[in-house]
């Protein structure tokens, strides 16, 4: 595989295995539900403020692992969590005003547009190696591919057709099917008004087990990899001015952060508990739903190509995951060899294995 930028050395095969640390015996240092995760940070610390494209729930239950346990403050780092939402700007909005020095956006597609209004951004990693995008649908009429939605009802949040009809045309198939445009709430499927439902892995199938009762084998979850659209997730990036000057704390976050991932892997309910009593304690979070979205979350995590953590792959994404943006009508997609150093990850990961 050709090298990826003149900054990158040699790829690593394995992230580190690291031993489980579930004490919160540095939470003095480590902080509560406020931005900072401690209310008395030291004046040698560096603050480093990220955007994240969501609330502060389980979605980021690595990173409160690594903050909790004083992982962060160990490399010099004070993290500022600037969480999402419905009604939040961007990420892209807050990095590009200055107002966060990285972001975490989920949406790649949307990250990779914002490229073409003159942002220079650079990517550090990629939190999900595979998207949590998915069709859902009832274990008595299954979707797995395109082939199983032709001359169906589907359904989706207004815009997700592209997604449909990607998933057609890479099946080599002409779109056939009829749309019904529905919410966020899953009720539609369940009442047999549509036989798949765009969904995010980690969080609808959860309202179908809550909120009606079914199992596992009750339902088919197909992610959007599985019909031809692989995508990483909830990219790692900044300005990429500000990356190149802060090298060493792009390096120590990374380090930090990966850790807290590793170790959220041994134990689901360590940053669920976190989500729910310290870093989203304001939101009403419920503890047994966020263990169970962290439990969802963690395969996409850990990804189907053996990389390391946070590991992006300029080349699989030019090769494998740009087609399925470009089928979905994604145009003037940027080379990913522009955009993305690994040079960071690969010294955060070399130092762990030390």
């Amino acid at each position: 595989m050709p090298p990826i930028s003149s900054r990158r050395r040699s790829r690593l095969v394995a992230a580190s295995s690291l031993a489980l640390v579930t004490s919160l015996a540095l939470a003095g240092c480590a902080g509560s539900a406020g931005d900072s995760a401690s209310s008395e940070v030291s004046e040698d610390l560096t603050t480093i403020r990220v955007s994240l494209g969501w609330i502060k729930n389980v979605e980021w239950a690595g990173f409160w692992i690594a903050d909790a346990n004083g992982y962060y403050a160990e490399e010099g780092l004070d993290i500022e969590w600037i969480g999402g939402g419905p009604n939040a700007p961007t990420t892209m909005a807050t990095v590009a005003a200055g107002d966060a020095d990285l972001g975490i956006v989920p949406s790649t597609q949307q990250w990779l547009q914002t490229f073409a209004d003159g942002n220079d951004w650079t990517a550090l990693g990629a939190l999900f190696q595979e998207s949590p995008g998915a069709l859902v649908s009832l274990a008595g009429d299954p979707v797995y591919s395109a082939e199983d939605l032709v001359g169906k009802t589907v359904l989706g949040q207004e815009g997700t057709q592209i997604n449909y009809d990607a998933a057609f045309a890479l099946a080599g198939l002409e779109p056939d099917y009829d749309f019904i445009p529905v919410g966020f709430d899953i009720a539609p499927l369940v009442e047999g008004q549509g036989v798949a439902y765009t969904a995010y892995a980690t969080n609808q199938p959860i309202m179908l087990e809550e909120q009606y009762g079914m199992s596992p084998d009750d339902y088919v979850v197909t992610l959007y990899a599985e019909l031809g659209m692989p995508l990483y997730g909830n990219v790692v990036y900044g300005d990429s001015a500000y990356v190149e000057e802060n090298g060493d704390l792009m390096e120590a976050f990374l380090r930090a952060s990966i850790r807290g991932w590793e170790e959220n892997g041994e134990d689901f309910a360590v940053g669920a508990q976190l989500s729910v009593d310290e870093f989203g304690a304001d939101l009403g979070l419920d503890l047994v739903q966020q263990t169970r979205e962290n439990e969802l979350q963690q395969p996409l995590v850990v990804g189907e190509y053996g990389d390391p953590l946070f590991w992006m792959d300029p080349e699989l994404m030019r090769e494998v995951m740009y087609p399925g943006l470009e089928a979905a009508g994604y145009t003037d997609l940027p080379d990913p060899a522009d955009y993305i150093d690994l040079s960071y990850l690969e010294a955060a990961h070399a130092s762990l294995q030390k």
